[in-house]
């Protein structure tokens, strides 16, 4: 008879809800647009929410147990009684805790609570230690209306706890009766117990007191077989839309010793968020008879602190009169209206008094999977047997999330209905059940950047199923999110495979880049054997890695294959070396705008040296991504540039997990900046592993440290390679760009011969001609020297073969830099300041520019000369950008973003 009969414990409290906001908008899903500011909080529904850095835990916090009522139906509050009463109700305690998760982006109304523990009291007390088993939430409604999301809401959990261990029962009346009356799994021999608690005046603003935090009240009883685990078979009383005042859902059954049990938890309303229940006037449980509302009992809910020990519950005993008028009318909840002598219904059950409800109603399903659910009908509170259910396919409560923030994810939701195989009617046995069962197919990846599909089934008691959108409500439907088919790959790869899926975990929670970077190959690498641990890990468990669980099997089982053989990438196809340039491409981008704002940051006139340098090198990483563009285009491939991904987060890793450990960050120009990050980019391989060498008690010949250099060293192979087995050939001429006045030769690449020239000629420019050379093929300094003569303060020079920090002096005043802020984002300039203005126009100009560029390496590359004119535009607004007070009031000014504008 679930958690409402006798015995039952009362608690109350509050609960901690701490979800990462990013992934709440499904528009964030997608990482060709993701952009950096949405790991960053921001106003409602923009950037990443309320939340960015919220870890996913879900918790009990400072709970305790309020009343107790034995067999008998009597109570107690007073711990000198029963010493049960006081007793903290917490969480896991040598475990990590609960997380609070979304069936998807696109669904966030059945909201889950995964590997939560609920334990009363402590082992040298007495009370229990359980596990909860995984539960949506169900009947969430407005519970303060003039109140704001997410605090105006109210919502319940209801669940069994498999008793894991019994503490002490010492003189406790309530365990011992507990206990008697507990069932057993006859499988685990776990003792099974109901659970249900209540949810609301959530704090969301991280501005106030009690952040993630909200009230809770709930109630543990006794489970038994025949009990459904997530809710009560017994009576609904629905709300009648439009009533005022509005209440919502409240259940209620008649037990075995004619006792009414009426459950108004999550159906009152509050004067205040989390605050005392509104005053709803005198209500009272009605009978609706031929002859009008007969009344059962007050309800009575003003008494004080009713709700905090009562968790909302009522229960009294029938007299045989009233046994009989509810046994065979529709109750209801009435209170006074304006109208003397007449009773205003706020709640009512259907009137035929029948109930129908699904027990399980989340499921998340792989193609070929099979799952299940059993539904229990009811009337008047009794099984109602060889009764026909009705289903149908109804995307209504999907198609209103689709667009959680200012902008929609994919739109297309509950297609296509063929890969759900289900039932339309089923019927009812004996007892009043029946089960459901059903099957999943490849939904095909409608949705293309989230996995899977989205399904909602709604049912009616009847032969004909309910009209599309009836029912609002995540609890009274099945939901479903059915994974895209995965074919596994024989060897899978960083590059192809697993990135584009870290990729996404990592925008989605920011706060798990401190543990392992997941978009970052280096830093996954030295998490090998965390990662293994927690990605094989049971999908209950708090500690699994996809903590939205929205990762399918197949891709799990890649991802766990590819750690015991980390390779990074593959390029033995023309579709693996085309997707290497292109990363390459973003690669030498990606150096770029640090660069850029180094050198914006130089006031003008001063540095002049470390200003040319720093030029000259930007230059050159312009020349070394249009030889890549070129030898792309040679081979049949298409550059693609002006991708909102293609503007790399700062501070974040170089494209592909290259330079592994290093971030790279927008920064004024100084000593560190060039010293730290800088030169680390361009480090040549042979430098960086004898470094390592130096640092290791052993070298195997196989390691190495990902490099720029070892990168396209690989790239150099793969033209050989392919280029010998005619997988690739070498031309369109015609569409490369040829035009170049800076230092170095743009190829134009029309054999194999241009293209490996092509690669040497970055490398040469990036590292040298060899480890311990510094210059360059044309008689200049490489990159890395050039950088390293800014921090010796000195030109580098040679003296009877031997180089030395020792020619002119390179001088650098640090008053000779404006104050720019660090890594700016949008949001950090007042909204119509000077600075947010300039900075939209630099946003605007900068998408300008790589539009231009995309155009001159896709067909048109005589439009060079339009996109150089975007480059000195540019370069005229950051410099003018940089002298614009930021508006943080300290001192610093603006500085450009380098990113672009929301892609629709």
């Amino acid at each position: 008879m679930s958690y409402l009969q006798f015995p039952r414990l009362q608690f109350s409290g509050r609960f901690q809800a701490d979800p990462s906001t990013v992934n709440n908008d499904p528009y964030h899903f997608n990482t060709k647009t993701f952009q950096s500011s949405f790991d960053l909080p921001g106003p409602g529904a923009s950037n990443g929410w309320w939340n960015p850095g919220g870890t996913g835990a879900w918790r009990f916090y400072e709970c305790t147990v309020q009343r107790v009522y034995y067999l008998d139906g009597t109570w107690c509050d007073d711990p000198a009684i029963d010493p049960v009463i006081g007793m903290p109700l917490t969480g896991a305690d040598s475990r990590a805790e609960g997380k609070i998760v979304d069936l998807d982006p696109e669904q966030q109304m059945v909201s889950e609570l995964w590997g939560f523990q609920v334990i009363l009291g402590s082992p040298a007390q007495t009370g229990f230690k359980s596990d909860f088993q995984v539960a949506p939430f169900g009947d969430i409604f407005v519970r303060y209306p003039p109140g704001q999301a997410d605090s105006f809401f109210g919502a319940y959990w209801q669940s069994v706890l498999r008793v894991k261990s019994w503490h002490n029962m010492g003189e406790s009346r309530f365990l011992k009766e507990l206990d008697s009356v507990t069932i057993k799994d006859p499988d685990t021999r776990e003792n099974i117990l109901s659970i249900k608690f209540n949810v609301d005046g959530f704090q969301d603003d991280s501005t106030k007191p009690g952040f993630t935090l909200g009230r809770v009240v709930g109630t543990i009883g006794q489970q038994t077989s025949s009990d459904p685990d997530y809710f009560v078979a017994g009576r609904l009383l629905a709300a009648i839309p439009g009533a005022q005042p509005a209440l919502n859902n409240a259940y209620c059954l008649i037990d075995k010793n004619n006792i009414l049990h009426i459950d108004l938890g999550n159906s009152l309303p509050t004067a205040a968020v989390g605050g005392p229940l509104a005053n709803v006037g005198n209500l009272r449980l009605c009978a609706a008879t031929s002859t009008g509302l007969k009344i059962v009992n007050e309800l009575r809910y003003e008494d004080c602190d009713w709700y905090k020990n009562n968790s909302g519950l009522i229960s009294f005993a029938l007299t045989p009169e009233q046994l009989t008028l509810v046994s065979s009318n529709p109750l209801c909840v009435c209170t006074d209206s304006p109208i003397p002598g007449i009773q205003s219904t706020l709640l009512s059950e259907s009137p035929d008094a029948t109930f129908v409800r699904a027990d399980k109603f989340v499921f998340r399903m792989y193609p070929g999977e099979t799952a299940s659910t059993k539904f229990y009908a009811t009337q008047y509170g009794k099984p109602l047997a060889s009764a026909q259910i009705s289903l149908i396919f109804d995307p209504t409560v999907l198609l209103g999330q689709v667009t959680q923030g200012p902008l929609p994810g994919p739109r297309i939701v509950g297609e296509p209905t063929s890969a759900l195989k289900v039932e339309k009617s089923i019927t009812t046995g004996a007892d009043g059940t029946v089960v459901l069962s059903i099957g999943a197919d490849d939904p095909g990846n409608p949705r293309k950047y989230i996995d899977g599909q989205l399904y909602c089934l709604d049912y009616q008691l009847g032969p004909t199923p309910p009209p599309i959108g009836a029912t609002q409500n995540g609890n009274m439907l099945l939901n479903f999110h059915v994974y895209d088919k995965y074919k596994m790959p024989d060897v899978p790869n960083w590059v192809e495979h697993v990135q584009p899926i870290f990729q996404q975990y990592a925008d989605l929670y920011p706060v798990m880049k401190p543990i392992v970077d997941l978009s970052d190959y280096g830093s996954v690498k030295q998490r090998i054997n965390i990662l293994k641990n927690v990605f094989s890990a049971d999908i209950t468990s708090p500690n699994y890695m996809p903590v939205t669980r929205d990762l399918s099997g197949g891709k799990q089982a890649m991802i766990l294959k590819w750690l015991d053989n980390p390779v990074y990438m593959d390029l033995d196809s023309k579709e693996d070396l085309l997707r290497a340039l292109q990363t390459a491409i973003e690669l030498e981008h990606s150096t770029i705008p640090p660069y850029l704002y180094a050198l914006y940051s130089i006031r003008q006139g001063c540095n002049t040296e470390v200003a040319g340098l720093i030029r000259s090198v930007a230059v050159e990483e312009m020349l070394h991504m249009a030889l890549v563009a070129n030898i792309m285009i040679s081979i049949g491939g298409s550059p693609n540039i002006n991708h909102n991904r293609f503007v790399p987060k700062y501070p974040g890793s170089l494209p592909g997990g290259l330079c592994p450990g290093l971030t790279v960050r927008l920064r004024r120009c100084s000593i560190e900046q060039i010293r730290d990050c800088f030169m680390a980019i361009e480090e040549p391989e042979g430098a960086v592993l004898e470094r390592f060498r130096a640092s290791q008690a052993s070298f195997a010949p196989d390691q190495h440290l990902y490099t720029i250099g070892w990168f396209y060293g690989e790239v150099k192979k793969a033209l050989k390679v392919l280029s010998d087995s005619n997988q690739i050939t070498f031309g369109n001429i015609d569409k490369q760009v040829s035009k170049w006045s800076g230092m170095g030769t743009l190829y134009t690449i029309g054999s194999l011969d241009d293209a490996l020239k092509a690669i040497d000629e970055i490398l040469d420019q990036g590292e040298g001609k060899k480890s311990d050379d510094p210059m360059t093929g044309q008689g200049d300094l490489a990159h890395y020297y050039k950088f390293s003569e800014i921090v010796a303060g000195h030109r580098l020079v040679e003296h009877d073969g031997e180089f030395s920090y020792t020619g002119d002096v390179i001088p650098f005043d640090p008053a000779g830099v404006y104050p720019v802020v660090d890594d700016p984002q949008p949001m950090d300039y007042p909204k119509g300041s000077q600075a947010d203005f300039y900075s939209n126009e630099f946003t605007r100009s900068y998408q300008a520019l790589l539009n231009g560029l995309h155009e001159t390496f896709n067909g048109n590359p005589d439009h060079l000369n339009e996109a150089i004119g975007s480059m000195y535009s540019i370069d005229v607004q950051a410099r003018r950008l940089m002298q614009t007070p930021s508006g943080k009031n300290d001192g610093t000014t603006a500085g450009p973003t380098f990113q672009l504008p929301y892609v629709y």
